[in-house]
């Protein structure tokens, strides 16, 4: 369950989020099917409030066109499945803290953090490619 006690999301955090796909979010969706681990992009105020910018990691097969494979050390740091990778040609945004974010066995939301270089590499596609970025509502 969501608190106000956590700590503001970093770029680079890793967090539990239930993630809504584009698709879904196109098909009229409002919530995300899956807990899964999302990587914090960005924040920045918006009328007082901090919003957070979201991609997702995935097990699935996806286009290495618009995802990051993983170095073996950080899929080990981070505990995370063998198939793990980056997914940066779709977006979440939300108010932190919201409802669909999720606490692990520490009862916090993150579960770690990506090397500099990746995150960065993320947020310079995610710019590049001007990706649409899904706004979520509370």
């Amino acid at each position: 369950m969501p608190t106000s006690s956590w700590t503001e999301p970093r770029p680079g955090e890793v967090i539990n989020y239930l993630y809504l796909w584009r698709h879904e979010h196109d098909r009229g969706e409002e919530e995300g099917r899956k807990i899964r681990p999302c990587m914090v992009v960005g924040t920045y105020l918006k009328h007082g409030r901090l919003r957070v910018i979201t991609v997702p990691l995935t097990t699935r097969d996806y286009s290495p066109e618009h995802s990051l494979e993983l170095p073996q050390r950080v899929i080990e740091h981070l505990r995370l499945d063998s198939r793990s990778r980056i997914v940066w040609n779709d977006v979440n945004e939300f108010t932190w803290v919201g409802p669909d974010v999720r606490s692990g066995a520490n009862g916090s939301p993150v579960i770690g953090v990506m090397p500099e270089k990746i995150y960065r590499q993320v947020a310079a596609n995610i710019l590049a490619r001007r990706v649409k970025i899904t706004h979520r509502t509370e």
